[in-house]
């Protein structure tokens, strides 16, 4: 849908309802997405705990990092006004400069206090359905996800596949430049269900 027409819609919704219902459908919205992001978060962690990073450093070099207002205040009392230096300022909303300038060599110096975005990587937030990067980390956490849903039964699974790679994305890996999945969506209620398979087989 154009934004235009979305714009449009949005407009004769609220000439409809009325402003007071209106702002309170709008506030409603807001909290779902908020309650989403905070259910995702919380799983993904979850999930990542079954798992080792790489070490391999691309998504510090290649993505656009992501702070929400908690990493903010964690990295300014950190950093001070250096951390504006930092901020890619061609961004409307707060990322860091690509690559990382926390990123030294293969180190981040900064690890312990990371940003939830990296913590949580490869998982992302691509509304509206939660995604999984398939970097080196994701294909290892996709390949299980798919045995584990086999062995479960759940024999279809749906891959989004992306045909204009951008620069603000990981690439495949494999070095093909057939089609490939670079990411894969996986909505809530199924990282519920595999969350639980991977504490079924791992006995967490």
């Amino acid at each position: 849908m154009k934004e235009e027409e979305l714009k449009k819609q949005t407009l004769q919704f609220r000439d409809l309802v009325g402003d007071e219902l209106f702002w309170f459908t709008v506030s409603q919205n807001v909290m779902a997405i908020e309650k989403d992001r905070r259910r995702f978060e919380q799983l993904a962690l979850e999930i990542l705990e079954y798992f080792e990073c790489e070490r391999c450093c691309r998504c510090c070099r290649e993505m656009p990092i992501h702070l929400n207002d908690e990493d903010m205040e964690r990295l300014y009392r950190l950093d001070g006004a250096a951390l504006f230096d930092k901020m890619d300022e061609s961004e409307v909303d707060n990322y860091l400069k690509t690559p990382c300038s926390y990123l030294k060599g293969n180190t981040c110096t900064i690890y312990e206090n990371k940003p939830m975005s990296c913590r949580m990587f490869p998982f992302v937030v691509i509304r509206p359905v939660p995604t999984l990067q398939l970097c080196p980390m994701g294909k290892k956490i996709f390949e299980e996800f798919k045995a584990l849903t086999r062995k479960y039964g759940k024999k279809d699974l749906k891959v989004q596949w992306d045909d204009n790679v951008s620069d603000n994305r990981l690439p495949d890996y494999s070095g093909s430049t057939e089609k490939k999945a670079i990411y894969v969506a996986l909505p809530i209620p199924v990282l519920e269900r595999f969350l639980k398979y991977l504490r079924a087989g791992r006995g967490k």
